[in-house]
């Protein structure tokens, strides 16, 4: 019999609902979604820790799941700070729904951030990918900077000259017959110290602690004051003074955008009137960004803002936070001359300033301070890595 087309397509239809696309099964079941999630746990003290992932389906399978994996740095490093991982499998027995993914991360005693990495899934066989990427954060448990006694040491004697003074650190507190903490934002007198930096200072062992027979000044980002980083600087004040001689100054510097490391002296006594008529003398200053180059400086001139004579001494290879070198001022009447590792690098002279008034014969205080943000380095960006910490061996002063 011949059909009509109206009988055609119900007979059609009627053989869609019975066997469908499967050729009877149904509707295609399905598949499970599959998800990974964040974790944050503690680093460790030793060898390796594992940072088990949970990753799950959203129902079980009735047949083997498996799914491919990949980790990737954020501010943690591979191999330093975890296992890397490419294309790694996980495989999901018919019926599981959870399994766990071990990366393994190294857990050593060296203070540092919260670290994060991320690990991807990718390439699923019978199963979708609903939540693919998970970020693991590491959490700092250590309180120990990482740092050998490497690099340059100073002599001990130079001719002509005596030791008259010295400071090696060997702790376990900052000696207060030479010392203070200047603790603060400088507020309200010089809110930012004058340069808009962004830190609050503070005489915290968070801040300022001695390890192996060195000073420790680190900074670090945390709401603190009114502020979101904090740091330290000391200065002998009122306790120890300087006019000529030469001084050494053995010291590992920071690194990263915004941080500024410096060792200088102001005057005991504003002679010639405030800032900068009776002058600054900067031994070293360090803008993050530049991690290879310092700078020597002197500020001076009749003010409001200073006048200066500023160079820069940039290392052949290497950074200044690799290791330890010696940064030095020779100073005489009308003379002060800046050094790096033993290598003369700036003369200014009396002449030099020309009508100005050479401030720099006079008596001299120390600070040692690790300002964060400010005028000349700017302030940190999502490249800066913190905590960063300037570590000090010595200083010592021969006239």
């Amino acid at each position: 019999m011949k059909m009509t087309p109206f009988l055609l397509l119900l007979a059609l239809a009627a053989g869609c609902k019975k066997g469908g696309n499967n050729g009877g099964g149904g509707n295609t079941p399905a598949l499970p979604r599959i998800s990974i999630e964040d974790l944050t746990q503690a680093e460790g003290n030793g060898g390796s820790n594992n940072f088990n992932f949970r990753v799950t389906l959203s129902e079980a399978a009735s047949g083997p799941v498996t799914v491919y994996y990949t980790t990737n740095g954020g501010t943690g490093v591979a191999t330093e700070d975890f296992t890397s991982v490419t294309n790694g499998s996980l495989t999901f027995a018919a019926g599981e729904r959870e399994k766990l993914l071990a990366v393994p991360v190294v857990a050593d005693d060296a203070r540092e951030g919260d670290d994060v990495f991320t690990v991807t899934l990718s390439s699923p066989s019978g199963a979708t990918l609903s939540r693919a990427t998970a970020t693991a954060t590491i959490q700092n448990d250590d309180t120990r900077i990482p740092f050998t006694n490497a690099g340059y040491d100073a002599p001990t004697s130079y001719p002509g000259y005596s030791l008259v003074w010295s400071d090696d650190f060997n702790g376990p507190a900052l000696n207060s017959t030479f010392w203070t903490n200047e603790n603060g934002d400088g507020c309200p007198n010089i809110c930012g110290w004058g340069n808009n930096e962004l830190e609050y200072y503070t005489d915290r062992p968070d801040n300022l602690f001695f390890q192996d027979g060195k000073l420790v000044i680190l900074a670090q980002k945390e709401s603190y004051g009114g502020k979101q980083y904090t740091s330290s600087k000391i200065l002998t004040r009122g306790k120890k003074t300087f006019k000529y001689g030469r001084i050494d100054i053995r010291a590992k510097l920071p690194k990263g955008k915004g941080i500024w490391p410096a060792l200088w002296l102001l005057p005991q006594n504003n002679v010639f009137g405030g800032w900068p008529r009776s002058g600054e003398i900067d031994l070293m200053e360090l803008v993050g960004h530049e991690p290879n180059k310092v700078y020597g400086t002197l500020h001076f001139g009749p003010g409001p803002g200073s006048q200066q004579i500023s160079r820069g001494y940039t290392l052949p290879s290497g950074t200044f936070h690799d290791e330890f070198h010696v940064f030095s001022v020779e100073w005489k009447q009308d003379e002060i001359k800046w050094f790096v590792d033993g290598n003369l690098f700036s003369t200014a002279r009396k002449a030099d300033v020309g009508v100005n008034n050479w401030p720099f014969n006079e008596e001299f205080y120390l600070i040692f301070n690790l300002a964060v943000g400010g005028n000349w380095p700017g302030n940190p960006d999502a490249s800066t890595y913190l905590p960063q910490w300037m570590v000090v061996d010595y200083i010592r002063v021969y006239q």
